[in-house]
């Protein structure tokens, strides 16, 4: 009676702590096509940009930080297209301010993550997301109460 050898293919490589150490570049592609896609039908920008910081921190775990870039700067592109929504749109004041119908913070955040990506690539000179994202919104709120300011 022969035995036949079981053939595994090694898809992740983890630390005793659940961290990524490596991933397969196939399964880690189609993990990124996936995720991209729930990412761009996502309507809440906060729910959006805490999946492609999560998606992002996967990709540089294992290994991809060009991935993990492209990844979080389509992320904060689309935040921000998102965001501009409410500029146009009539809020009142007296119950909600603008600083918090908008993902400034989560803009922020993910510029922080390119920006510390190019720096461990030897980019440093790309590094200049987490200042662009605080412009956007610096803009948008101009965008929206540049009529009342005195």
């Amino acid at each position: 009676m022969t035995t036949k050898k079981k053939h595994f293919v090694k898809v992740c490589s983890c630390t005793p702590r659940g961290d990524i150490r490596a991933m397969n570049p196939q399964v880690l592609n189609q993990l990124v096509e996936g995720q991209e896609e729930a990412i761009c039908r996502e309507t809440n920008t906060r729910k959006m940009a805490q999946r492609a910081l999560e998606l992002g921190d996967a990709c540089m775990a294992a290994g991809c930080p060009m991935r993990a870039i492209q990844v979080w700067r389509s992320a904060a592109q689309r935040l921000v297209a998102m965001d501009y929504y409410w500029v146009y749109e009539p809020i009142n004041p007296q119950f909600v301010r603008f600083g918090d119908l908008v993902s400034e913070k989560e803009a922020v955040t993910l510029g922080r993550r390119i920006d510390k990506a190019w720096h461990l690539i030897g980019h440093p000179e790309m590094a200049t997301w987490a200042r662009r994202m605080r412009a956007e919104y610096r803009e948008m709120w101009l965008d929206k109460y540049f009529e009342a300011l005195p």
